[in-house]
């Protein structure tokens, strides 16, 4: 799981998002591939295990983001649009902005839009990322064989996922 990159309010578009993969996600993979400090610990990641997920959004799929991508030789998993059902990321979404909610709704006793509260945000995304994250996604991989059977029954219709 990598980390969680908050961004400002409001939404992205294609330049701030091939900022964001330029900044965070290669020296992710850099952090991956560094070799173990110690010789008991097993390195399993090697330049040939990556596959990047990310969903449909516009700014995922515009034009220069996805030649940036090529560029770097990054391989990206292709979705179907309107393909819910398969890609995971969307219940890690949906997850992960309940548990956020439930945890400001905690510190905060309402929805507030102050100053105090957006100054929080990122410090309490961080805070429920890190707490529920790695749980959710090994949750939503182990959910994959079923999904997949799902549809497959469903001869591609919907399914409850």
């Amino acid at each position: 799981m990598g980390p969680l990159v908050v961004c400002d309010e409001g939404g992205i578009g294609a330049n701030e998002y091939e900022d964001i993969l330029y900044d965070r996600l290669f020296s992710l993979i850099d952090d991956l591939l560094e070799p173990p400090k110690d010789a008991e610990t097993i390195q399993v990641a090697n330049e040939n295990t990556f596959l990047f997920m990310q969903d449909n959004a516009s700014c995922h799929k515009a034009q220069e983001v996805l030649d940036f991508l090529a560029e770097y030789q990054v391989p990206v998993i292709q979705w179907p649009a309107q393909s819910p059902d398969l890609n995971p990321i969307e219940n890690l979404w949906t997850e992960f902005k309940a548990a956020f909610h439930k945890r400001f709704m905690e510190l905060f006793n309402h929805p507030s839009k102050s100053l105090e509260a957006r100054y929080r945000y990122a410090e309490v995304l961080n805070e429920v990322w890190y707490t529920i994250g790695q749980d959710l996604v090994d949750r939503l991989i182990e959910s994959m064989p079923r999904r997949v059977q799902a549809v497959i029954e469903a001869h591609g219709g919907w399914i409850k996922y």
